[in-house]
């Protein structure tokens, strides 16, 4: 089995990688770790975090026995969509992604990348709140 994590460097994504790490353990599952330097808004996180943090994760996987990839996209698309590509392309068999508490207003859009994903991916989506 295959589980792909996506990974920003928030609060949220290191409780998914939490979540995704214990489900990788338990089930014997190959593990990706998925992060993507552009955002939908333009913006860019800082490369160097993220990259520290992959590293991270990857470590903490090796320690418990979890086979772990990494992969940090520089695409033009929306996080979404290379996290959506990722899993066509890796044959990814559950996607993990964590959901940030969001005001009335963005309840109501519950966010873009979260949204996205849950509808259009062709595998089952966990959410960590």
């Amino acid at each position: 089995m295959r589980i792909l994590i996506g990974y920003d460097g928030s609060e949220m994504s290191q409780r998914a990688l939490s979540v995704a790490q214990k489900r990788a353990k338990a089930l014997k599952a190959e593990l990706h770790v998925f992060t993507a330097t552009a955002t939908a808004n333009g913006d860019k996180p800082k490369a160097g975090q993220l990259q520290t943090g992959l590293k991270d994760a990857k470590m903490t996987c090796t320690a418990c026995g979890i086979d772990c990839k990494i992969h940090m996209a520089d695409h033009k698309q929306n996080p979404a969509e290379s996290i959506l590509q990722y899993a066509a392309d890796n044959a990814i068999e559950e996607i993990v992604i964590g959901l940030r508490k969001r005001s009335q207003l963005g309840k109501l859009l519950f966010g873009s990348t979260a949204r996205q994903i849950l509808l259009e991916a062709a595998c089952p989506v966990l959410i960590v709140k």
